[in-house]
């Protein structure tokens, strides 16, 4: 196990978010981890081993209608991107050119963004930011579906809110329904999302983000599993 005691000043390291190097948050003092066997992968089509344990198959994946943008997305954002800024850059602009007006941001269909903001508040913390929604409700936009934050990804309706803090994240099912990936945060059905942007590249990356969010806000985690 990695020692993550500062030999510097006695403080806790953490990891940065690439967990390629430690760094000491009260003396700055860095330390880069050794490149190990699990470093050395082909980029393009294994999802990083050293951050996670992966059930998925992406061959299949890659065969489904609306699986290969899905899985695509997700390896590139975990081992090109690497760290949650820059995947949700990414998102957003994925976000942006979208068509689906079951989707909101701060900036797109900034008034259903609104509405589900409002309805997920209670639970949320001073000055956390919500990132996005994505409505699931027919008839009562803004008032069901999924949120995604900073800090959790929520799920809720009428009645209540379910969530998972992204430092709590464990596991990541992949639930696939007609071709189509939905995202089940540790396993819960309860917490989840699905068709972020007119395809899912937009969902393989939200995949990402929350895993890249774990990381960065638990610096005792060391792997998360992909199941399905």
């Amino acid at each position: 196990m990695l020692n993550n005691v500062c030999g510097n000043c006695g403080g806790i390291m953490e990891w940065s978010a690439d967990r390629r190097k430690m760094k000491c948050p009260f003396c700055s003092t860095e330390f880069i981890v050794e490149e190990r066997e699990e470093d050395s992968f082909d980029k393009a089509n294994v999802i990083d081993p050293l951050l996670f344990r992966s059930s998925w198959d992406i061959e299949s994946l890659r065969g489904m209608r609306n699986g290969s943008d899905f899985i695509n997305e997700f390896i590139y954002s975990v081992n090109e991107a690497v760290t949650a800024e820059k995947v949700l850059d990414s998102l957003f602009k994925i976000l942006a050119k979208s068509d689906n007006s079951d989707l909101a941001t701060a900036k797109i269909h900034p008034d259903l963004f609104n509405t589900a903001k409002a309805k997920v508040s209670p639970v949320l913390d001073p000055g956390e930011e919500v990132l996005l929604y994505q409505n699931s409700g027919l008839f009562s936009k803004g008032k069901e579906g999924s949120v995604i934050t900073d800090k959790r990804t929520i799920t809720f309706d009428a009645k209540k809110n379910n969530y998972e803090l992204h430092k709590d994240i464990r596991s990541i099912k992949l639930g696939i329904g007609g071709d189509c990936p939905t995202v089940q945060v540790n396993e819960q059905f309860a917490v989840r999302f699905s068709m972020l942007g007119s395809g899912y590249k937009g969902t393989g990356a939200g995949a990402a983000l929350i895993c890249l969010y774990a990381f960065k806000q638990n610096p005792d985690l060391k792997q998360i599993s992909l199941v399905m």
